[in-house]
């Protein structure tokens, strides 16, 4: 096997997507009791067909931890602000709650990202913790936050 190593440019774009599509057809239906399980759920434009936006769920990576996944969300700039956020989290935490094994969702939020921190409250995440100075941007210190949310009856 040879493999080279190089730096992501807008050429490889496509490569990448391959890439991704091959991984994450690897552990996207584990079951939930299986470390390195995740999944996806995407916004898609209905008139361009892309997809604007998405959350995706991952397992702790340790089996004591397994009870905990961690949530990411991103969606495009020209989408923000119409209720996808929203939608896709309720998405998410269906599908935690639908799992017994899941107690807890984890997920991390930049420190100045007000509108995301609002709707993780409006979800009932809570704060436990602050990285400090844990992302420097264009020349910005900027606070990681730490939120959790517990399900109901655990």
């Amino acid at each position: 096997m040879s493999i080279d190593i190089k730096a992501l440019t807008p050429s490889s774009f496509p490569a990448l997507a391959e890439h991704f599509k091959r991984h994450c057809a690897e552990r996207a239906f584990w079951p939930v009791d299986k470390l390195g399980w995740q999944r996806w759920f995407c916004a898609h434009d209905t008139v361009s067909g892309n997809v604007v936006g998405h959350v995706d769920l991952k397992s702790d990576p340790l089996i004591a931890g397994l009870h905990w996944c961690h949530l990411g969300i991103g969606i495009e700039t020209a989408y923000r602000g119409q209720g996808l956020g929203e939608r896709l989290m309720d998405c998410a935490i269906g599908f935690v709650e639908a799992h017994p094994a899941l107690a807890c969702i984890e997920l991390r939020v930049f420190s100045d990202n007000a509108p995301a921190i609002a709707l993780h409250h409006k979800k009932g995440f809570t704060e436990v913790g602050i990285l400090k100075d844990r992302f420097r941007l264009q020349g910005q210190s900027i606070d990681d936050i730490v939120m959790v949310r517990r399900l109901i009856g655990v």
